[in-house]
């Protein structure tokens, strides 16, 4: 049994004239005609009487004419949805982002949910290391991540440059700048759980290592945003990503860390021939906002 055969019946049962019918499903008479025979084998029954004065329904026709136009009405549905998903227009989308891009990734996920509001969009925090784990097992459509990306099985495409800051009490009562580290652990650092952001840490420790600095760290926290209340609150003063630190506003001040290896890439990654339709539309769009992740850390300041 065929849709097409089922949607003939519904058709010639609403209109009760083979021409009319025939011309509202594009189709000749002898077509029409064929369609109902097939269906009237398939259930061994005529569902149509027809005389000089017309086509009428029989009374099996009649009885099943109604569910007949339920599934009719589902299967056109089912089809329209079927063309939606496949055209990235409605689908669900896992997304993963981490502590430097908490500014860019929300930005850029709102501008898809307002441009595909019928894709379902999951955002979830993780690092780089773990998102990258998480596409190629594909728990994960599109990650937020650290360049540069160690696996040949995955796609990427820079977005903007991160960049770490000193950030303080921004009363200017916290810091003394960074032109003297040393007096700074008389204050006490605020730093990120290292297993909870090791790539941010790594950068730290190189950041440090390089100006033979050891920072006085009096407490850890499992989230940026902790970090960034403590340092809020006067508690200590802290290195972060400059861009999650902006989101705090005018409650903590920031200095840009100078130096190449205060600097690092953080783009888009994906699973290399993933065929999810909603990820080639969040792809494209992300390619219409090139502009959207705005300037680095430094030309920001």
């Amino acid at each position: 049994m065929e849709v097409s055969q089922l949607r003939a019946f519904v058709t010639l049962a609403d209109l009760q004239h083979f021409g009319r019918a025939a011309d509202r499903l594009h189709i000749t008479q002898p077509a029409l005609t064929k369609r109902l025979q097939a269906l009237e084998a398939r259930i061994g029954a005529r569902l149509f009487e027809r005389d000089r004065t017309g086509t009428a329904l029989t009374p099996v026709g009649k009885a099943l004419v109604a569910d007949a136009a339920r599934i009719v009405a589902d299967a056109e549905a089912w089809s329209a949805r079927a063309r939606a998903v496949v055209n990235g227009i409605e689908g669900r989308l896992d997304i993963g982002f981490g502590l430097s891009t908490i500014d860019l990734a929300p930005r850029l996920v709102g501008a898809f949910r307002r441009a595909y509001p019928t894709v379902a969009v999951s955002l979830n925090d993780f690092s780089s290391s773990e998102q990258i784990e998480r596409l190629r097992d594909g728990r994960l459509d599109l990650g937020f991540v650290r360049f540069p990306v160690p696996a040949a099985d995955i796609a990427s495409r820079p977005l903007m440059t991160g960049q770490l800051a000193l950030a303080s009490f921004a009363d200017g009562a916290g810091t003394r700048g960074t032109a003297d580290l040393q007096s700074l652990n008389e204050i006490g650092f605020i730093l990120i759980d290292r297993t909870r952001g090791p790539g941010l840490r790594a950068q730290i420790d190189r950041w440090c290592d390089l100006r033979r600095f050891a920072p006085r760290i009096i407490q850890t926290a499992d989230d940026i945003q902790t970090v960034l209340a403590l340092v809020a609150a006067g508690v200590g003063v802290s290195i972060v990503p400059h861009q999650a630190a902006r989101l705090m506003g005018e409650s903590v001040a920031l200095e840009p860390l100078s130096g190449a290896e205060a600097e690092w890439s953080l783009g888009a990654a994906w699973r290399s021939g993933a065929s999810n339709p909603a990820l080639r539309n969040f792809l494209g769009l992300m390619d219409s906002m090139a502009g959207v992740a705005g300037p680095s850390a430094a030309e920001a300041s």
